[in-house]
């Protein structure tokens, strides 16, 4: 027979699991070491998400923010949804991810091709900054995701 577990006892062995998640190496190319963008076809794009400052309420204490950078492969594409209405189309095969801070920016080591780098201020955030980035094999690009919140 199987003890009954409780429920704070699962809740602790689950983040158990999470914290181990969290700290395990990323084993991601594109979140290789630097050395790795000499590797044959591969380029490496870094940059920072810059702060939203539409409103322009109160003076940024940085003109870079925290969040999350996602680089997804392919172009920004726009589609007709109706006579005379388009909508922004994003591609969604991730490629990499990366957690930015304003002292912190994003570092991405992808093969050569077209993407589009998706900025993510965080919960409680509706703005998906986005900009696209064509990665050369062997060279370096800085591109900053922009501040769409104007």
């Amino acid at each position: 027979m199987v003890p009954a577990l409780s429920s704070r006892a699962i809740g602790i062995a689950l983040l158990a699991v999470l914290g181990l998640a969290l700290t395990a190496p990323n084993r991601n190319p594109a979140q290789a070491p630097p050395a790795y963008v000499n590797a044959p076809g591969y380029g490496s794009v870094t940059g920072y998400l810059d702060a939203c400052s539409g409103l322009g309420l109160a003076a940024l204490q940085s003109p870079y923010a925290a969040g999350t950078v996602t680089a997804l492969s392919g172009h920004i594409r726009w589609v007709s949804v109706a006579p005379g209405q388009w909508r922004e189309s994003i591609p969604t095969i991730v490629m990499a991810r990366a957690v930015v801070t304003p002292e912190l920016p994003f570092r991405f080591v992808l093969p050569a091709g077209a993407y589009v780098l998706r900025g993510s201020y965080g919960p409680g955030s509706d703005v998906f900054p986005s900009v696209s980035v064509v990665v050369r094999a062997g060279r370096t690009i800085q591109l900053n995701v922009p501040n769409q919140c104007k």
